[in-house]
């Protein structure tokens, strides 16, 4: 029984003096992990909420074109804030909401999968990865209409 008491505490100890690391140990620079002042406002109406998606997807695009894979995160998360406020404010038929609902969550999913590339700066994958969330959000204004 001793022998189980003690190797309990030591797991906690060691478990306690472990550091946490974000995003598994990603280095983001100066570009901070809370989100821009713009990401934090989110769009009020379907509207505003897609014409916010569209211009960061279009920013986004340049940026990756460009090898500009470092500036692409403040990006990602304004077009992720811009599309969990299109759950709520979007107003669809009843009939429409699960595939809305499905298809952001697809779109939020792929947003992620890009993040994580772009961070590893592979400009290939970047571009592979963009071009799936351009199909993604294609499938989101599809649900809308």
């Amino acid at each position: 029984m001793k022998k189980l008491l003690l190797t309990v505490a030591i797991f906690a100890l060691t478990g306690l003096s472990q550091p946490a690391f974000a995003h598994g140990d990603e280095d983001h620079g100066d570009q901070p992990h809370e989100t821009t002042a713009e990401a934090s406002m989110p769009a009020t109406t379907t509207q505003e909420a897609l014409t916010s998606i569209q211009t960061s997807m279009d920013v986004l695009g340049s940026q990756i074109d460009a090898g500009q894979l470092d500036l692409t995160h403040a990006e990602i998360e304004k077009i992720d804030a811009a599309a969990k406020a299109l759950k709520t404010s979007a107003s669809v038929a009843d009939d429409k909401k699960d595939r809305l609902e499905s298809s952001i969550n697809q779109f939020v999913a792929q947003l992620e999968k890009l993040h994580t590339v772009a961070d590893a700066k592979d400009a290939e994958k970047s571009k592979s990865e963009f071009k799936k969330a351009q199909g993604a959000f294609k499938l989101v204004e599809a649900a809308l209409k």
